[in-house]
């Protein structure tokens, strides 16, 4: 009789992967979506809020343009005017700053998630002799 030893067998190589890996890896898929869905939100919320800030900082500065374009003569002075414009808010002064100068203070407004902010604006106008 031919006696052949058999090994014992070996285990194959695993192929695949088993449904407890693939779970572990759905959940961790799962949580890195959420937390990036969750901060766009918030990154989005933040354009919208900047976006509006600076539309509050233009609008302050097209003021101070247009009265630097203006005669000094023709303004008057002390008085407040209030004027609304895209949703914000400015109320602007001008004063005698001596020396030949006019000092502007634009306070402009806007409403927000949180509530109503407000910025002040300044700035010095020169008047030109004659202008």
């Amino acid at each position: 009789m031919n006696m052949h030893r058999r090994s014992a067998r070996t285990p194959r190589a695993r192929r695949g992967v088993s449904l407890v890996e693939l779970l572990v890896a759905m959940t961790l898929i799962t949580i890195g979506l959420l937390a990036i869905v969750g901060v766009s939100g918030t990154v989005s919320r933040s354009l919208g809020e900047s976006r509006t800030d600076n539309t509050a900082a233009l609008t302050a500065q097209s003021r101070f343009e247009q009265l630097a374009g203006t005669a000094c003569t023709s303004f008057t002075l002390n008085t407040a005017t209030e004027v609304t414009i895209r949703g914000v808010t400015e109320r602007y002064r001008i004063t005698d700053a001596g020396n030949n100068t006019r000092a502007i203070v634009d306070s402009v407004s806007w409403k927000t998630r949180e509530g109503t902010r407000r910025q002040a604006f300044t700035t010095l106008l020169p008047c030109r002799p004659g202008a």
